[in-house]
């Protein structure tokens, strides 16, 4: 995937979940809509918050090493993250034996692979396990050789009380309830995190960041 078509399904992505989130705060603030409704709407936001929250995570993320992909980068040339996952298999098995012969061909299959060009299934970098809480976060945009920029930082108590937390509130059954002050909230801060998460994808293939510098 060029830089062209990865930037044009990045913001076609983004453009599909921010306008779903607008809808919502805009069905809140909807005269005919009365308070039980309202309600109910406050709920729904919860969980598509998060729903776009780790929907475009994962998939931005995985956009990304497809890019790199379709650069043909021989592995020993990007940076330890993409050549430790391109590995991996072989990480594994020497972690199996001690035995020094056995170890000796694991280093040389590694040594081996170094050389091939770089191809991975987006799901070996990316990982948004049960929960996409802010420890996980830092992991994958870590494991895409990214920053953790101060920002996500000071979303970090976002991300697990609000994003996380309340998610499993409602997907789990509890009757929480939630206001439309912190819907609003929820709605504005998830737009305002997958703007940055997207710039920074972006702003990493423009610059070639995978790179080993």
């Amino acid at each position: 995937m060029d830089l062209q078509k990865f930037s044009e399904k990045i913001q076609k992505d983004l453009a599909h979940r921010k306008l779903e989130l607008s809808r919502l705060a805009m069905m809140m603030q909807a005269p005919y809509v009365d308070q039980t409704q309202r309600d109910l709407l406050c709920r729904a936001v919860v969980v598509f918050a998060y729903a776009h929250w780790e929907g475009f995570i994962k998939g931005a993320g995985g956009l990304y090493v497809r890019h790199i992909n379709g650069q043909q980068i021989p592995v020993h040339r990007l940076k330890a993250c993409f050549q430790a996952a391109f590995v991996a298999s072989h990480l594994r098995r020497g972690g199996n034996s001690a035995k020094m012969g056995f170890l000796g061909e694991v280093l040389s299959a590694i040594d081996a692979d170094r050389n091939k060009v770089f191809a991975l299934a987006p799901e070996k970098c990316i990982d948004t396990e049960s929960n996409l809480s802010s420890t996980v976060f830092e992991a994958l945009v870590t494991g895409l050789g990214l920053s953790y920029l101060g920002a996500y930082s000071t979303r970090q108590a976002f991300i697990d009380k609000k994003l996380v937390h309340g998610r499993n509130q409602v997907a789990h059954g509890e009757l929480a309830r939630f206001n439309e002050t912190d819907a609003q909230e929820r709605l504005s801060s998830v737009r305002d995190l997958l703007d940055l998460f997207a710039d920074q994808l972006l702003d990493a293939a423009r610059g070639k960041a995978y790179i080993e510098t």
